[in-house]
């Protein structure tokens, strides 16, 4: 009985698949939030934008280091890279850099304004 072993093609395709469906994801709560002037749900998805931030930063910082003959290269090792780069973002994701409460600031000042004026209009009529 031969096992045939996942090859990287397949693990490269449903990692991007699934960087898609998250981004998709995000920018439909983003919307969600905006329109219903939920300040909790924006404050939660301006964390998720950091994170997206930083993952996408460290991916292309990671890019830019060579990679070593010590260990060799294959799915298992990918698989495991993955997971710990997932990690890493997660952790420092919940401390943050400070990005999510800036963008948290500007958005929610914006839609104070959006949400004054759709008043003042309703008022008027």
């Amino acid at each position: 009985m031969k096992i045939e072993g996942i090859g990287s093609a397949d693990i490269s395709t449903s990692i991007n698949r699934k960087q898609v469906q998250e981004d998709q994801a995000f920018a439909d709560v983003l919307k969600q939030a905006y329109s219903s002037g939920d300040k909790e749900k924006l404050k939660q998805v301006c964390r998720e934008f950091e994170g997206l931030m930083l993952q996408m930063m460290y991916k292309q910082m990671k890019r830019t280091i060579p990679e070593s003959e010590l260990l060799p290269a294959s799915s298992g090792r990918e698989i495991f890279q993955e997971m710990l780069d997932e990690e890493l973002i997660n952790n420092a994701t919940q401390r943050g850099i400070g990005l999510s409460d800036v963008l948290y600031r500007q958005l929610s000042m914006n839609m104070d304004k959006t949400y004054l004026a759709d008043n003042v209009k309703a008022k008027q009529d």
